[in-house]
């Protein structure tokens, strides 16, 4: 079982974010997911910063921890220049640099003129060209998406081979393109009982790509609280993050077949409007009590040790911790002392 470090965006200040990477690197966790926002829903408490650059200055102050995108999108950069922005980012990290990438949302496309039709099939394209501007001397494709590429190159290989991409993978179709071409399978918020099928999903793909599944890395990336003397209190510093579980509602639905959200609203097409803000809030009532508990690692240390568990059962291989404290660096230390210790032992 991997642990790695999210940061939040918007970001708030900036020299806590660097205190946190480094407690995190010397915790023993493997790497830092950073989400490539150009913008965030409202409200919004701290800055966007540019995911490469940030990353980059990450890299400046660490020496183990993996850095990457969670997650990038297939529309807003060229896929040369994507695999010129990672493979600078392994080079300066050397070797460190990997790439989360997704079919793309409303909130960083729509609104600056780019097109997100044939989504799926973009992402695709996406992927294999990454591979191929970071592994050939000569990129020679003819792209419905990026028009002719004749004897393209990037001036700069990175220190892997090929650094790992995480596909943020939500649906049937992206979760085949994980099984099909990804490192890693990096999903939106679920718990363990749908986790569980959609990991089968993956699985499955990759066997019928003739690849071994055992080779995916399967990350779950949830809100993790601790407070051993107040668990009830671990629950409230997430209390701010309900109501997103309203958006993608067919994946809360899945959970709680019961539920009957609408099925309208969606992350990926949500536009931050007055009036879709009203019909989303109306709902928030009806989620369950537990969904926080049910959705995310919270509690007491012994808690959080039995969600991971649950995850691990689920086929998880890779816990990526949004840290909500309430004391920051007693959770980094609890992971130190306690949880990764825990899980190594497990897995001896």
């Amino acid at each position: 079982m991997r642990f790695s470090f999210h940061i939040p965006v918007p970001t708030p200040r900036l020299e806590y974010m660097f205190e946190g990477t480094k407690k995190a690197e010397e915790s023993g966790f493997f790497g830092v997911f950073y989400a490539d926002h150009t913008t965030m829903f409202p409200p919004r408490t701290g800055t966007c910063y540019d995911a490469y650059c940030f990353l980059t200055a990450l890299a400046m102050i660490t020496k183990k921890i993996k850095l990457c995108t969670g997650v990038s999108d297939c529309h807003r950069f060229h896929p040369a220049l994507m695999a010129h922005k990672v493979a600078t980012l392994d080079q300066i990290s050397n070797g460190r640099g990997m790439i989360g990438l997704g079919a793309g949302e409303a909130m960083n496309i729509d609104m600056y003129g780019l097109n997100r039709k044939r989504s799926i099939s973009k992402l695709r394209e996406y992927i294999i060209l990454l591979r191929k501007f970071w592994t050939k001397k000569k990129v020679n494709h003819k792209s419905d998406f990026w028009g002719e590429m004749k004897n393209a190159y990037i001036d700069i290989r990175p220190v892997q081979e090929s650094p790992q991409i995480y596909i943020a993978a939500n649906g049937p179709k992206t979760r085949q393109i994980t099984g099909e071409l990804g490192d890693g399978w990096y999903p939106l918020y679920q718990p363990p009982w749908v986790i569980k099928r959609n990991v089968k999903e993956v699985r499955e793909a990759a066997k019928k790509a003739d690849r071994d599944p055992n080779e995916i890395d399967y990350v779950y990336d949830c809100f993790v609280a601790i407070d051993d003397d107040n668990p009830d209190n671990a629950v409230k510093r997430c209390e701010f993050f309900k109501s997103s579980y309203l958006l993608n509602s067919w994946i809360t639905n899945e959970a709680y077949p019961n539920l009957n959200l609408p099925e309208g609203i969606s992350v990926h097409d949500f536009d931050m409007s007055g009036n879709l803000v009203v019909e989303l809030l109306g709902h928030l009532n009806r989620l369950p009590e537990t969904i926080l508990q049910d959705f995310n690692c919270l509690g007491t240390t012994d808690d959080v040790i039995a969600s991971i568990e649950k995850y691990k059962e689920a086929g998880i291989t890779h816990i990526s911790v949004m840290n909500r404290g309430p004391d920051i660096n007693k959770v980094y230390e609890i992971f130190r002392d306690k949880i990764i210790p825990y899980f190594k032992e497990l897995e001896k």
